[in-house]
């Protein structure tokens, strides 16, 4: 069980820190015009594909937990995990502070994992 919940949060990690790396790494895309420009400018960029590397790692990981764990309960609990994640995560990057309405909804995301997990 506790196996299956640490798989659960590394998924869910992978997941919600590459997400805010791929939009920050990707920043400038906009720019480009068509197609072949943008995926040269997304392959000559490192951490972008370092971050989408990281974060299809989290999809064969899920897909990997789905056998062992019952689909009611890993779904719910890695998608939240991956929201407080991605909140964390970006506002650690720049993208906005966490108000106190955040921190409130972070809060009840983790209880609610916990009463999911027990």
């Amino acid at each position: 069980m506790i196996d299956n919940v640490i798989k659960m949060v590394t998924v869910a990690f992978l997941w919600g820190s590459t997400n805010p790396l791929i939009k920050l790494t990707s920043g400038g895309i906009e720019n480009c015009s068509d197609l072949k420009s943008k995926l040269l400018f997304l392959i000559t960029k490192p951490f972008y594909l370092l971050s989408v590397v990281g974060n299809q790692l989290g999809s064969v990981l899920f897909y990997l937990l789905l056998g062992s764990t019952d689909l009611g309960m890993a779904v719910p609990v890695v998608n939240s995990l991956t929201l407080l994640f991605t909140t964390l995560v970006g506002s650690a990057l720049g993208e906005g502070r966490i108000g106190l309405r955040g921190w409130l909804g972070t809060l009840f995301i983790v209880c609610g994992t916990a009463l999911c997990t027990m």
